[in-house]
């Protein structure tokens, strides 16, 4: 039924107060997979006095194409904040694809906005019993992740001696957080045994794809993924062989990156001092160089100590495949024929493949 609440006309259902507009583009020069309504400022009014009545407010955006009905729910928490005129609240394509496949899909974007995305024959159940956030494949990773930031700052020194103890296989790379992110995960999803979810793959088996993560459906592999390690300041994280990427995305379906971001302090910064003790570190473990020891071997990127501040879930699939990633050359082989072409994970185009994110101290969004 309608009513009259701070003087706008709203949809009631039960105890929820219902206030709804057109999701529309956003027009040049921004992407074609972002999508938007406007917030007026008489919403924020009726909020106000709903709260105050004991009534739960929705900011609901309709979006209709082809025959295609979704809902987009945003959470008024942070727009009742702002206390803006006409601010916008933002919803992407794979969120909408998302909520077609699945019935219901809720996010955190980027800003904090909580955003859940409804298939219309989905609408009165999720209105009655709300958002389940139960997901197995990614409560690993809600676990995982809350076990690497406990960490705190990791000292290379520190990780590499760990990775050392069981022999990893890339102990002794320079570019060790990513490959102490390997080990972590692995030693975790066996410590919890999960590997029925997913299973790490540092050895990759015969007739496998060459990603670090398989997702698992009983005994076969619903679909792949890879785990990747980024500076919070990078604005771009190199993929994968993007032939090999298309053929695996065009035999699964989709595909998840699962991308760690960290803050970092680099030995240059502090007088090369832990890169000196790592390149120590390295001769006295057995590590023959070839081109003879160097104590400043990797000094110009050699990072003295990371914390693993942000994570998120991405996952690549028919709807948005050709607008998140870009492929860029790797420059040219030491013999002088050129590398191969690498997908590449735009972080400006995040909201549209983002399915899951957590940070540091991160509050579990509503389940309502």
């Amino acid at each position: 039924m309608t009513d009259v609440v701070a003087g706008v006309r709203v949809v009631r259902f039960r105890d929820q107060v219902i206030l709804k507009k057109q999701v529309t583009h956003l027009g040049r020069p921004w992407p074609g997979f972002k999508k938007r309504i406007q917030i007026p400022r008489t919403w924020l009014e009726v909020e106000r006095q709903a709260s105050a009545s004991d009534l739960q407010t929705r900011f609901v955006g309709i979006y209709h194409y082809c025959g295609v009905t979704i809902f987009v729910d945003f959470d008024p928490a942070r727009y009742a904040r702002q206390k803006a005129n006409n601010s916008a609240a933002h919803v992407a394509t794979n969120d909408l694809h998302q909520a077609q496949v699945n019935g219901r899909f809720r996010r955190v974007d980027r800003s904090g906005n909580v955003v859940t995305s409804v298939r219309a024959d989905s609408l009165q159940r999720y209105l009655i019993e709300g958002y389940d956030s139960h997901q197995p494949r990614l409560d690993v990773f809600r676990a995982f992740s809350s076990h690497l930031f406990s960490m705190g700052r990791i000292d290379a020194l520190t990780a590499v001696n760990a990775m050392h103890e069981v022999r990893w296989p890339d102990r002794f790379q320079g570019e060790w957080p990513g490959f102490f992110l390997e080990y972590e995960f692995d030693r975790f999803v066996r410590t919890e045994g999960v590997q029925g979810l997913v299973e790490f793959q540092k050895v990759k088996a015969n007739g496998r794809y060459d990603y670090d993560l398989a997702f698992k459906s009983g005994a076969t592999v619903a679909y792949y993924g890879d785990l990747k390690a980024s500076d919070v300041v990078k604005q771009e994280s190199p993929g994968n062989d993007a032939e090999d990427f298309a053929r695996c995305l065009a035999e699964f379906g989709r595909f998840w990156y699962v991308v760690y971001e960290h803050e970092t302090v680099h030995a240059r910064d502090n007088g090369d001092v832990a890169t000196i003790a790592w390149n120590e570190w390295r001769r006295s473990a057995g590590h023959l160089a070839r081109k003879g020891y160097n104590p400043l071997s990797y000094a110009r990127r050699f990072k003295e100590s990371v914390r693993f501040t942000r994570m998120s879930v991405l996952e690549v699939n028919d709807a948005n495949a050709g607008v998140v990633l870009g492929e860029f050359a790797q420059g040219q082989q030491p013999d002088g024929a050129a590398r191969a072409l690498k997908v590449m994970i735009k972080k400006r185009n995040v909201d549209n493949f983002l399915i899951y994110s957590h940070t540091v101290d991160q509050p579990a969004p509503s389940r309502s």
